[in-house]
Protein backbone atom coordinates (compact mmCIF):
# COMPACT_ATOMS: atom_id res chain seq x y z
CA UNK A 1 0.00 0.00 0.00
CA UNK A 2 1.36 3.75 -0.91
CA UNK A 3 1.42 6.42 2.05
CA UNK A 4 -2.49 7.54 0.13
CA UNK A 5 -4.08 4.25 0.36
CA UNK A 6 -2.90 4.15 4.15
CA UNK A 7 -4.16 7.69 5.01
CA UNK A 8 -7.63 6.58 3.42
CA UNK A 9 -7.38 3.57 5.95
CA UNK A 10 -6.45 5.20 8.97
CA UNK A 11 -9.06 8.33 8.56
CA UNK A 12 -11.78 5.56 7.89
CA UNK A 13 -10.57 3.85 11.15
CA UNK A 14 -10.66 7.23 13.08
CA UNK A 15 -14.07 8.20 11.74
CA UNK A 16 -15.61 5.05 12.84
CA UNK A 17 -13.91 4.98 16.03
CA UNK A 18 -15.13 7.99 16.48
CA UNK A 19 -18.63 7.34 15.66
CA UNK A 20 -18.91 4.19 17.73
CA UNK A 21 -16.93 5.37 20.65
CA UNK A 22 -18.90 8.96 20.88
CA UNK A 23 -22.26 8.10 23.62
CA UNK A 24 -19.48 5.50 26.01
CA UNK A 25 -17.34 8.92 25.80
CA UNK A 26 -20.25 11.24 26.73
CA UNK A 27 -21.10 8.78 29.47
CA UNK A 28 -17.50 8.37 30.46
CA UNK A 29 -16.77 11.88 30.83
CA UNK A 30 -19.94 12.15 33.06
CA UNK A 31 -19.42 9.16 35.50
CA UNK A 32 -16.08 11.06 35.95
CA UNK A 33 -17.66 14.46 36.88
CA UNK A 34 -20.06 12.70 39.80
CA UNK A 35 -16.55 10.98 41.18
CA UNK A 36 -14.63 14.44 41.42
CA UNK A 37 -18.50 15.91 42.87
CA UNK A 38 -19.14 17.63 39.93
CA UNK A 39 -22.68 16.27 40.18
CA UNK A 40 -25.26 19.08 39.58
CA UNK A 41 -26.36 20.03 36.02
CA UNK A 42 -25.30 23.40 35.06
CA UNK A 43 -28.77 24.42 34.28
CA UNK A 44 -30.37 23.57 37.93
CA UNK A 45 -27.27 25.31 39.54
CA UNK A 46 -28.39 28.46 37.30
CA UNK A 47 -32.19 28.47 38.34
CA UNK A 48 -31.49 27.57 41.75
CA UNK A 49 -28.53 30.52 41.58
CA UNK A 50 -31.62 32.66 40.61
CA UNK A 51 -33.86 30.79 43.24
CA UNK A 52 -31.16 31.84 46.15
CA UNK A 53 -31.70 28.36 47.09
CA UNK A 54 -28.89 25.47 48.39
CA UNK A 55 -27.48 23.24 46.11
CA UNK A 56 -25.26 20.89 48.26
CA UNK A 57 -23.24 18.06 47.02
CA UNK A 58 -22.78 14.94 49.45
CA UNK A 59 -20.33 13.05 47.60
CA UNK A 60 -21.22 9.35 48.43
CA UNK A 61 -19.79 7.98 45.19
CA UNK A 62 -16.26 9.01 46.05
CA UNK A 63 -15.91 7.06 49.09
CA UNK A 64 -17.47 3.83 47.42
CA UNK A 65 -15.26 3.83 44.01
CA UNK A 66 -11.85 4.37 46.64
CA UNK A 67 -12.92 1.09 48.72
CA UNK A 68 -13.35 -0.72 45.89
CA UNK A 69 -9.74 0.44 43.85
CA UNK A 70 -8.53 0.23 48.28
CA UNK A 71 -9.40 -2.98 47.84
CA UNK A 72 -7.35 -4.20 44.15
CA UNK A 73 -4.51 -2.01 45.97
CA UNK A 74 -4.29 -4.56 49.19
CA UNK A 75 -4.75 -6.94 46.82
CA UNK A 76 -2.28 -6.86 44.01
CA UNK A 77 -1.46 -9.65 41.67
CA UNK A 78 1.50 -11.27 40.72
CA UNK A 79 2.01 -13.09 37.22
CA UNK A 80 3.76 -16.37 37.17
CA UNK A 81 4.70 -18.44 33.94
CA UNK A 82 4.03 -21.93 33.39
CA UNK A 83 5.22 -24.27 30.98
CA UNK A 84 2.65 -25.53 28.28
CA UNK A 85 3.57 -27.63 25.05
CA UNK A 86 7.18 -28.04 24.68
CA UNK A 87 8.64 -25.86 27.62
CA UNK A 88 10.12 -26.80 31.01
CA UNK A 89 10.05 -25.59 34.54
CA UNK A 90 13.64 -23.82 34.47
CA UNK A 91 12.61 -21.60 31.88
CA UNK A 92 9.41 -20.57 33.29
CA UNK A 93 11.29 -19.78 36.34
CA UNK A 94 13.67 -17.43 34.85
CA UNK A 95 10.51 -16.00 32.11
CA UNK A 96 8.78 -14.90 35.32
CA UNK A 97 11.99 -13.34 36.74
CA UNK A 98 12.35 -10.99 34.28
CA UNK A 99 8.59 -10.47 33.62
CA UNK A 100 8.65 -9.80 37.22
CA UNK A 101 11.93 -7.19 36.73
CA UNK A 102 10.35 -5.86 33.93
CA UNK A 103 7.01 -4.52 36.20
CA UNK A 104 9.37 -3.86 38.90
CA UNK A 105 11.51 -1.39 36.68
CA UNK A 106 8.45 0.85 35.07
CA UNK A 107 6.15 0.72 38.36
CA UNK A 108 3.64 -1.67 36.48
CA UNK A 109 1.93 -2.22 40.22
CA UNK A 110 1.17 1.72 40.06
CA UNK A 111 0.10 1.67 36.59
CA UNK A 112 -2.13 -1.30 36.44
CA UNK A 113 -3.78 0.91 39.90
CA UNK A 114 -4.51 3.49 37.84
CA UNK A 115 -6.31 1.44 34.94
CA UNK A 116 -8.51 -0.61 37.37
CA UNK A 117 -9.32 3.19 38.80
CA UNK A 118 -10.16 4.41 35.65
CA UNK A 119 -12.00 1.16 34.59
CA UNK A 120 -14.64 1.40 37.21
CA UNK A 121 -15.28 4.91 37.24
CA UNK A 122 -15.57 5.23 33.41
CA UNK A 123 -15.77 1.95 31.97
CA UNK A 124 -12.79 1.55 30.65
CA UNK A 125 -8.72 1.35 31.52
CA UNK A 126 -6.31 1.22 29.39
CA UNK A 127 -1.91 0.00 29.67
CA UNK A 128 0.43 0.39 27.01
CA UNK A 129 3.44 -2.09 26.57
CA UNK A 130 5.68 -1.01 24.72
CA UNK A 131 9.60 -0.67 24.33
CA UNK A 132 11.26 2.87 24.30
CA UNK A 133 15.26 3.71 22.78
CA UNK A 134 15.41 6.93 24.16
CA UNK A 135 18.03 5.68 27.30
CA UNK A 136 18.97 2.37 25.17
CA UNK A 137 19.34 3.21 21.74
CA UNK A 138 20.57 -0.68 20.74
CA UNK A 139 18.36 -2.69 22.75
CA UNK A 140 15.66 -0.35 23.67
CA UNK A 141 13.62 -0.33 27.06
CA UNK A 142 10.57 -1.79 28.10
CA UNK A 143 7.87 0.41 28.81
CA UNK A 144 4.33 -0.13 30.89
CA UNK A 145 1.74 3.20 31.54
CA UNK A 146 -1.28 3.94 32.01
CA UNK A 147 -2.67 5.85 29.16
CA UNK A 148 -6.24 8.24 29.63
CA UNK A 149 -9.40 6.17 28.58
CA UNK A 150 -9.81 9.46 26.06
CA UNK A 151 -6.53 8.93 24.04
CA UNK A 152 -7.85 5.71 23.09
CA UNK A 153 -9.97 4.94 19.51
CA UNK A 154 -10.52 1.13 19.06
CA UNK A 155 -12.34 -0.85 16.81
CA UNK A 156 -15.92 -2.11 17.89
CA UNK A 157 -16.02 -5.72 18.66
CA UNK A 158 -18.26 -8.17 20.45
CA UNK A 159 -15.21 -9.86 22.21
CA UNK A 160 -12.81 -8.68 25.68
CA UNK A 161 -10.24 -9.42 23.82
CA UNK A 162 -9.19 -7.05 21.09
CA UNK A 163 -6.72 -9.03 19.52
CA UNK A 164 -9.42 -12.03 18.61
CA UNK A 165 -11.43 -9.74 16.03
CA UNK A 166 -10.79 -5.80 16.21
CA UNK A 167 -8.67 -4.24 12.97
CA UNK A 168 -7.25 -1.24 14.71
CA UNK A 169 -6.56 0.98 17.99
CA UNK A 170 -5.86 4.01 17.68
CA UNK A 171 -3.74 6.65 20.02
CA UNK A 172 -4.11 10.22 19.84
CA UNK A 173 -2.19 12.68 21.67
CA UNK A 174 -0.25 15.99 21.54
CA UNK A 175 3.37 16.32 20.84
CA UNK A 176 5.83 19.46 20.84
CA UNK A 177 6.46 20.60 17.27
CA UNK A 178 9.96 20.65 18.05
CA UNK A 179 9.69 17.50 18.94
CA UNK A 180 8.26 16.31 15.74
CA UNK A 181 10.71 17.72 13.50
CA UNK A 182 13.84 16.35 15.02
CA UNK A 183 12.57 12.93 15.07
CA UNK A 184 11.22 13.20 11.77
CA UNK A 185 13.80 15.46 9.60
CA UNK A 186 13.01 14.28 6.41
CA UNK A 187 9.00 15.66 7.07
CA UNK A 188 10.34 18.61 8.59
CA UNK A 189 9.35 21.09 5.49
CA UNK A 190 6.04 19.56 5.22
CA UNK A 191 5.44 19.99 9.04
CA UNK A 192 6.73 23.59 9.33
CA UNK A 193 4.80 25.00 6.30
CA UNK A 194 1.48 22.72 8.04
CA UNK A 195 0.78 20.68 4.91
CA UNK A 196 0.28 17.93 6.61
CA UNK A 197 -1.17 16.35 3.75
CA UNK A 198 -0.59 13.61 0.97
CA UNK A 199 -1.85 14.02 -2.28
CA UNK A 200 -4.86 12.52 -2.63
CA UNK A 201 -5.79 12.02 1.00
CA UNK A 202 -9.37 13.29 2.78
CA UNK A 203 -9.24 15.52 5.86
CA UNK A 204 -9.47 14.19 9.15
CA UNK A 205 -13.06 14.48 10.78
CA UNK A 206 -14.25 18.14 12.06
CA UNK A 207 -15.24 17.22 15.43
CA UNK A 208 -15.01 14.33 18.03
CA UNK A 209 -17.50 15.70 21.11
CA UNK A 210 -16.35 19.14 22.54
CA UNK A 211 -12.72 19.35 20.00
CA UNK A 212 -11.74 19.24 16.72
CA UNK A 213 -9.62 17.08 14.98
CA UNK A 214 -7.50 18.65 12.74
CA UNK A 215 -3.40 18.37 13.35
CA UNK A 216 -3.73 21.81 15.04
CA UNK A 217 -6.71 20.67 17.12
CA UNK A 218 -8.13 24.67 16.37
CA UNK A 219 -11.20 23.44 19.20
CA UNK A 220 -8.55 22.60 22.00
CA UNK A 221 -6.30 25.81 21.12
CA UNK A 222 -9.55 27.81 21.98
CA UNK A 223 -9.71 27.10 25.92
CA UNK A 224 -5.33 26.82 25.81
CA UNK A 225 -4.07 29.23 23.23
CA UNK A 226 -0.44 28.74 23.86
CA UNK A 227 -1.23 25.03 22.55
CA UNK A 228 -1.69 25.52 18.42
CA UNK A 229 1.70 27.50 18.94
CA UNK A 230 4.13 24.57 20.36
CA UNK A 231 2.31 21.22 19.87
CA UNK A 232 0.37 19.05 17.32
CA UNK A 233 -1.97 16.68 18.02
CA UNK A 234 -0.77 12.75 16.48
CA UNK A 235 -2.47 9.64 15.44
CA UNK A 236 -0.95 6.85 16.12
CA UNK A 237 -2.93 3.94 14.75
CA UNK A 238 -2.20 -0.04 15.54
CA UNK A 239 -4.15 -1.91 12.70
CA UNK A 240 -3.79 -5.39 11.23
CA UNK A 241 -3.84 -6.48 7.78
CA UNK A 242 -4.62 -9.87 6.61
CA UNK A 243 -1.84 -12.17 4.66
CA UNK A 244 -0.62 -15.55 3.46
CA UNK A 245 2.60 -16.05 5.07
CA UNK A 246 4.64 -19.25 4.90
CA UNK A 247 4.84 -21.24 8.68
CA UNK A 248 7.82 -23.84 9.82
CA UNK A 249 5.86 -25.92 12.20
CA UNK A 250 7.27 -27.99 14.74
CA UNK A 251 5.48 -31.47 14.77
CA UNK A 252 7.05 -32.41 18.12
CA UNK A 253 5.27 -29.64 19.42
CA UNK A 254 3.41 -27.83 17.16
CA UNK A 255 5.60 -24.50 17.51
CA UNK A 256 5.09 -21.89 14.69
CA UNK A 257 7.37 -19.54 13.28
CA UNK A 258 6.73 -17.26 10.36
CA UNK A 259 8.94 -17.10 7.80
CA UNK A 260 10.02 -13.88 6.49
CA UNK A 261 9.71 -13.72 2.14
CA UNK A 262 13.67 -12.98 2.41
CA UNK A 263 14.69 -16.23 3.95
CA UNK A 264 11.62 -18.43 2.49
CA UNK A 265 13.72 -20.43 -0.79
CA UNK A 266 16.44 -20.44 1.79
CA UNK A 267 13.97 -22.50 4.36
CA UNK A 268 12.59 -24.87 1.82
CA UNK A 269 16.44 -25.83 0.64
CA UNK A 270 17.10 -26.40 4.76
CA UNK A 271 14.12 -29.54 4.97
CA UNK A 272 16.08 -30.58 2.05
CA UNK A 273 19.19 -31.92 4.43
CA UNK A 274 19.61 -33.42 7.82
CA UNK A 275 22.09 -32.07 10.43
CA UNK A 276 22.87 -32.50 13.90
CA UNK A 277 20.75 -29.78 14.83
CA UNK A 278 18.30 -30.15 12.18
CA UNK A 279 15.90 -33.09 11.26
CA UNK A 280 13.69 -31.77 8.91
CA UNK A 281 11.30 -34.97 9.55
CA UNK A 282 10.08 -33.16 12.46
CA UNK A 283 9.36 -29.87 10.70
CA UNK A 284 6.91 -29.02 8.24
CA UNK A 285 6.41 -25.78 6.22
CA UNK A 286 2.54 -24.72 5.54
CA UNK A 287 0.85 -21.48 4.09
CA UNK A 288 -1.15 -19.47 6.63
CA UNK A 289 -3.54 -16.51 6.53
CA UNK A 290 -2.52 -14.92 9.40
CA UNK A 291 -2.80 -11.60 10.59
CA UNK A 292 0.00 -8.57 10.20
CA UNK A 293 0.39 -6.05 12.52
CA UNK A 294 1.18 -2.59 11.29
CA UNK A 295 2.34 0.99 13.16
CA UNK A 296 1.08 4.00 11.14
CA UNK A 297 1.86 7.41 12.70
CA UNK A 298 0.40 10.44 11.39
CA UNK A 299 -0.37 14.81 11.91
CA UNK A 300 -2.95 15.53 10.22
CA UNK A 301 -2.79 13.60 6.51
CA UNK A 302 0.71 13.47 7.14
CA UNK A 303 2.31 10.12 8.02
CA UNK A 304 5.36 10.21 10.32
CA UNK A 305 6.44 6.63 10.09
CA UNK A 306 4.82 3.66 8.86
CA UNK A 307 6.12 -0.02 10.55
CA UNK A 308 4.88 -3.39 9.80
CA UNK A 309 5.38 -5.92 12.33
CA UNK A 310 6.89 -3.65 14.71
CA UNK A 311 7.76 -6.01 17.52
CA UNK A 312 9.37 -8.98 15.55
CA UNK A 313 6.54 -11.44 15.18
CA UNK A 314 4.48 -9.82 17.95
CA UNK A 315 0.87 -9.69 16.59
CA UNK A 316 -1.08 -8.40 19.84
CA UNK A 317 -1.92 -4.74 19.88
CA UNK A 318 0.66 -2.99 22.22
CA UNK A 319 -2.70 -1.47 24.09
CA UNK A 320 -4.66 -3.91 27.21
CA UNK A 321 -8.01 -2.32 27.94
CA UNK A 322 -9.90 -3.17 31.21
CA UNK A 323 -13.41 -3.10 31.42
CA UNK A 324 -14.98 -4.15 34.48
CA UNK A 325 -18.62 -5.05 33.48
CA UNK A 326 -19.08 -5.91 29.78
CA UNK A 327 -22.14 -7.57 28.46
CA UNK A 328 -22.00 -8.56 24.93
CA UNK A 329 -19.95 -5.22 23.46
CA UNK A 330 -21.67 -2.60 25.92
CA UNK A 331 -19.36 -0.86 28.24
CA UNK A 332 -20.04 0.81 31.24
CA UNK A 333 -18.29 1.37 34.95
CA UNK A 334 -19.38 0.97 38.33
CA UNK A 335 -20.49 4.73 39.12
CA UNK A 336 -23.28 5.03 35.43
CA UNK A 337 -25.90 2.76 37.77
CA UNK A 338 -25.07 5.26 41.35
CA UNK A 339 -25.78 8.87 39.14
CA UNK A 340 -29.53 8.81 40.26
CA UNK A 341 -29.30 7.49 43.87
CA UNK A 342 -26.48 10.33 44.23
CA UNK A 343 -28.38 12.92 42.57
CA UNK A 344 -31.62 12.10 44.67
CA UNK A 345 -29.01 12.44 47.92
CA UNK A 346 -28.11 16.04 46.73
CA UNK A 347 -31.44 17.62 46.07
CA UNK A 348 -33.38 15.83 49.41
CA UNK A 349 -30.38 17.41 51.20
CA UNK A 350 -30.54 20.82 49.75
CA UNK A 351 -34.46 20.75 50.00
CA UNK A 352 -34.22 20.00 53.41
CA UNK A 353 -31.49 22.91 53.94
CA UNK A 354 -33.98 25.18 52.13
CA UNK A 355 -36.68 24.51 54.15
CA UNK A 356 -34.47 24.89 57.42
CA UNK A 357 -33.31 28.08 56.15
CA UNK A 358 -36.69 29.33 55.60
CA UNK A 359 -38.37 28.46 58.74
CA UNK A 360 -35.77 29.65 60.59
CA UNK A 361 -37.10 33.05 59.97
CA UNK A 362 -40.89 32.29 59.62
CA UNK A 363 -42.21 35.65 60.39
CA UNK A 364 -44.24 37.22 63.19
CA UNK A 365 -48.01 38.04 63.74
CA UNK A 366 -48.53 41.11 65.49
CA UNK A 367 -52.53 43.15 66.20
CA UNK A 368 -53.38 45.67 63.50
CA UNK A 369 -51.47 48.72 64.54
CA UNK A 370 -48.71 47.21 65.61
CA UNK A 371 -45.85 49.33 65.62
CA UNK A 372 -41.92 48.30 66.59
CA UNK A 373 -39.02 50.45 66.52
CA UNK A 374 -37.54 49.21 62.90
CA UNK A 375 -39.89 46.35 61.12
CA UNK A 376 -36.66 45.79 58.91
CA UNK A 377 -35.00 44.81 61.61
CA UNK A 378 -37.65 42.43 62.39
CA UNK A 379 -37.37 40.54 59.42
CA UNK A 380 -33.75 40.45 58.63
CA UNK A 381 -32.76 39.46 62.79
CA UNK A 382 -36.06 38.27 64.04
CA UNK A 383 -34.93 34.17 64.01
CA UNK A 384 -31.35 35.19 65.99
CA UNK A 385 -31.01 34.50 69.95
CA UNK A 386 -31.25 37.47 71.65
CA UNK A 387 -33.15 39.68 69.44
CA UNK A 388 -34.85 42.56 71.52
CA UNK A 389 -38.23 43.70 70.14
CA UNK A 390 -39.90 46.70 71.88
CA UNK A 391 -43.55 46.51 71.16
CA UNK A 392 -46.26 48.77 72.54
CA UNK A 393 -48.85 47.84 75.49
CA UNK A 394 -50.96 45.15 75.43
CA UNK A 395 -49.77 44.78 71.18
CA UNK A 396 -47.47 41.50 72.06
CA UNK A 397 -46.36 39.78 68.96
CA UNK A 398 -46.19 36.31 68.51
CA UNK A 399 -43.58 34.00 66.36
CA UNK A 400 -44.87 32.33 63.03
CA UNK A 401 -44.80 28.72 64.10
CA UNK A 402 -42.93 26.97 61.13
CA UNK A 403 -43.95 24.02 58.95
CA UNK A 404 -41.95 21.04 60.60
CA UNK A 405 -39.42 19.06 58.34
CA UNK A 406 -40.49 16.83 55.94
CA UNK A 407 -39.20 13.53 56.99
CA UNK A 408 -40.49 12.09 53.69
CA UNK A 409 -37.38 14.35 52.59
CA UNK A 410 -35.06 12.66 54.96
CA UNK A 411 -36.48 9.28 54.44
CA UNK A 412 -35.59 9.12 50.57
CA UNK A 413 -31.97 10.83 51.08
CA UNK A 414 -31.78 7.35 53.55
CA UNK A 415 -33.08 4.89 50.92
CA UNK A 416 -30.64 6.55 48.22
CA UNK A 417 -27.65 6.17 50.46
CA UNK A 418 -28.83 2.71 51.17
CA UNK A 419 -29.15 2.04 47.45
CA UNK A 420 -25.30 3.32 46.64
CA UNK A 421 -24.24 0.67 48.75
CA UNK A 422 -26.79 -1.97 47.56
CA UNK A 423 -26.20 -1.44 44.16
CA UNK A 424 -22.57 -1.51 44.48
CA UNK A 425 -21.68 -3.96 46.70
CA UNK A 426 -19.73 -1.69 49.20
CA UNK A 427 -22.34 -3.50 52.01
CA UNK A 428 -20.91 -3.56 55.70
CA UNK A 429 -19.37 -7.38 55.14
CA UNK A 430 -17.29 -5.78 52.49
CA UNK A 431 -16.74 -2.82 55.01
CA UNK A 432 -16.24 -5.24 58.13
CA UNK A 433 -18.65 -3.75 60.14
CA UNK A 434 -21.06 -6.37 61.38
CA UNK A 435 -18.46 -8.12 63.21
CA UNK A 436 -18.57 -8.57 66.82
CA UNK A 437 -15.97 -9.09 69.43
CA UNK A 438 -16.54 -12.80 69.71
CA UNK A 439 -16.10 -13.43 65.94
CA UNK A 440 -13.14 -15.64 65.10
CA UNK A 441 -10.42 -14.34 62.13
CA UNK A 442 -11.69 -17.25 59.96
CA UNK A 443 -15.49 -15.78 60.68
CA UNK A 444 -14.22 -12.28 59.69
CA UNK A 445 -12.58 -13.55 56.85
CA UNK A 446 -15.47 -15.65 55.33
CA UNK A 447 -17.64 -12.42 56.22
CA UNK A 448 -15.76 -9.73 53.96
CA UNK A 449 -15.35 -12.76 51.16
CA UNK A 450 -19.37 -12.67 50.95
CA UNK A 451 -18.95 -8.58 50.97
CA UNK A 452 -16.59 -8.73 47.66
CA UNK A 453 -18.35 -11.30 46.21
CA UNK A 454 -20.77 -8.81 43.98
CA UNK A 455 -17.26 -7.39 42.42
CA UNK A 456 -16.21 -11.09 41.81
CA UNK A 457 -16.83 -10.38 37.73
CA UNK A 458 -14.86 -6.93 38.01
CA UNK A 459 -11.43 -9.04 39.22
CA UNK A 460 -12.22 -11.74 37.18
CA UNK A 461 -12.20 -9.18 34.34
CA UNK A 462 -8.93 -7.61 35.94
CA UNK A 463 -7.12 -10.57 35.49
CA UNK A 464 -7.84 -12.04 32.44
CA UNK A 465 -6.90 -8.29 31.34
CA UNK A 466 -3.38 -8.69 33.30
CA UNK A 467 -3.12 -12.11 32.13
CA UNK A 468 -3.31 -10.77 28.02
CA UNK A 469 -1.02 -8.34 29.02
CA UNK A 470 1.41 -10.28 30.60
CA UNK A 471 1.49 -12.75 28.03
CA UNK A 472 2.21 -10.01 25.15
CA UNK A 473 5.11 -9.38 27.81
CA UNK A 474 6.86 -12.83 28.01
CA UNK A 475 6.74 -12.72 24.33
CA UNK A 476 8.63 -9.26 23.79
CA UNK A 477 11.05 -10.60 26.17
CA UNK A 478 11.70 -13.88 23.99
CA UNK A 479 11.38 -12.27 20.87
CA UNK A 480 13.48 -9.13 20.76
CA UNK A 481 16.70 -8.54 21.99
CA UNK A 482 15.09 -5.87 24.74
CA UNK A 483 17.11 -8.23 27.42
CA UNK A 484 20.17 -8.80 26.40
CA UNK A 485 22.16 -12.04 27.41
CA UNK A 486 24.32 -9.91 30.31
CA UNK A 487 21.33 -8.60 31.41
CA UNK A 488 18.99 -11.71 31.55
CA UNK A 489 22.11 -13.35 33.44
CA UNK A 490 22.22 -10.44 36.02
CA UNK A 491 18.38 -11.04 36.63
CA UNK A 492 18.59 -14.80 36.93
CA UNK A 493 21.57 -14.43 39.71
CA UNK A 494 19.66 -12.02 41.55
CA UNK A 495 16.85 -14.75 41.69
CA UNK A 496 18.90 -17.55 42.47
CA UNK A 497 18.56 -18.79 39.41
CA UNK A 498 21.65 -18.97 37.68
CA UNK A 499 21.82 -22.70 37.58
CA UNK A 500 19.16 -23.17 35.67
CA UNK A 501 19.45 -20.07 32.95
CA UNK A 502 19.62 -21.63 28.99
CA UNK A 503 19.37 -18.73 26.85
CA UNK A 504 18.39 -20.90 23.87
CA UNK A 505 15.03 -22.38 25.84
CA UNK A 506 14.36 -18.49 26.35
CA UNK A 507 14.42 -17.18 22.79
CA UNK A 508 14.11 -20.01 20.82
CA UNK A 509 10.33 -20.58 20.20
CA UNK A 510 10.60 -24.02 18.92
CA UNK A 511 11.69 -25.47 22.53
CA UNK A 512 8.12 -24.55 24.32
CA UNK A 513 5.33 -22.47 24.84
CA UNK A 514 4.42 -20.73 28.12
CA UNK A 515 1.09 -19.65 29.76
CA UNK A 516 0.48 -17.27 32.37
CA UNK A 517 -1.25 -17.34 35.48
CA UNK A 518 -2.05 -14.52 37.79
CA UNK A 519 -2.36 -15.28 41.49
CA UNK A 520 -2.39 -12.67 44.64
CA UNK A 521 0.58 -11.91 46.24
CA UNK A 522 1.15 -13.98 49.34
CA UNK A 523 3.12 -10.89 50.92
CA UNK A 524 0.81 -8.54 50.82
CA UNK A 525 -0.37 -7.11 54.62
CA UNK A 526 -4.28 -8.07 54.03
CA UNK A 527 -3.13 -11.38 52.85
CA UNK A 528 -0.75 -12.21 55.59
CA UNK A 529 -3.46 -11.12 58.38
CA UNK A 530 -5.69 -13.84 56.91
CA UNK A 531 -3.28 -16.28 56.92
CA UNK A 532 -2.22 -15.51 60.08
CA UNK A 533 -5.35 -15.56 61.58
CA UNK A 534 -6.40 -18.67 60.07
CA UNK A 535 -3.21 -20.45 61.95
CA UNK A 536 -3.84 -19.21 64.51
CA UNK A 537 -8.12 -21.10 64.74
CA UNK A 538 -6.13 -23.67 63.61
CA UNK A 539 -3.97 -23.67 66.65
CA UNK A 540 -6.87 -22.92 69.15
CA UNK A 541 -8.98 -26.22 67.01
CA UNK A 542 -5.67 -27.97 68.56
CA UNK A 543 -3.61 -28.94 65.76
CA UNK A 544 0.27 -29.51 66.79
CA UNK A 545 1.69 -26.44 64.78
CA UNK A 546 5.43 -25.06 65.93
CA UNK A 547 5.25 -21.60 67.17
CA UNK A 548 7.64 -20.54 64.88
CA UNK A 549 5.50 -21.26 61.93
CA UNK A 550 3.32 -18.84 63.77
CA UNK A 551 5.74 -16.11 64.13
CA UNK A 552 6.66 -16.39 60.56
CA UNK A 553 3.00 -15.39 59.24
CA UNK A 554 3.07 -12.81 61.62
CA UNK A 555 3.96 -8.67 61.46
CA UNK A 556 5.77 -8.68 64.61
CA UNK A 557 8.84 -6.64 64.77
CA UNK A 558 12.01 -8.77 64.82
CA UNK A 559 10.14 -11.93 64.72
CA UNK A 560 13.26 -13.51 62.78
CA UNK A 561 15.49 -13.18 66.20
CA UNK A 562 12.44 -14.29 67.86
CA UNK A 563 11.85 -17.18 65.78
CA UNK A 564 16.11 -17.96 66.07
CA UNK A 565 15.71 -18.05 69.84
CA UNK A 566 12.65 -20.28 69.71
CA UNK A 567 14.77 -22.77 67.00
CA UNK A 568 17.83 -22.48 69.21
CA UNK A 569 16.09 -23.36 72.69
CA UNK A 570 14.32 -26.37 70.80
CA UNK A 571 18.08 -27.14 69.97
CA UNK A 572 19.50 -26.90 73.47
CA UNK A 573 16.22 -29.05 74.82
CA UNK A 574 17.10 -31.45 72.54
CA UNK A 575 20.89 -31.30 73.21
CA UNK A 576 19.62 -31.65 77.15
CA UNK A 577 17.51 -34.67 76.58
CA UNK A 578 19.84 -37.09 74.64
CA UNK A 579 21.91 -36.32 77.57
CA UNK A 580 19.68 -37.01 80.22
CA UNK A 581 19.34 -33.86 81.67
CA UNK A 582 16.02 -32.98 82.51
CA UNK A 583 13.81 -29.74 80.87
CA UNK A 584 14.40 -26.63 83.23
CA UNK A 585 11.36 -25.63 84.72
Amino acid sequence: MNETDIIHKINEFYKEGISNNAKWQKRAHRAYEFYKGIQWERGDLQKLEVEGRPALTINQILPIINLISGFQRQNRQQVKVYPRKGGNNNSAEILTALCKHAQDTTNSDFEQSMIFLDGIISGKGWLELGISYQNDPMNGEITIQRLSPFEIIEDTTKEYDLNKTAQYIIRTYWWNKEAIKLSYPKKEKDIALGLAMVEGAEGSPDVITTETNTYQDEGKTETIPELKKYKYKIKECYWKSYERKAFLINTLNLEMKMIHETKEKLVREMMQTKTDTFDPANYTIKDIIVPILHQTISVGNLILENNEDPFNGVMSFPFFRFCPYWVDGYIFGMIENLEDQQKEINKRTSQMLHHLNQSANSGWLGPEGWEVESKEDIEQFGSKAGINIHYRENKHPEKITPTPLSQGHLLLSQIAADNLKTISGANPNLLGQTMTKQESGIAIKERKQQGIITQEIVFDNFNYTLQLFNTALIDIIRQTEVYSDEEIAAIVEDANLEDKINLENIRTFRLGKYGIKISQNPNLPSIRAENFNSILEAMKAGLPIPPEEVISLSDLPNKDKIIAGILEQKQQAMQQATMGIPPQK
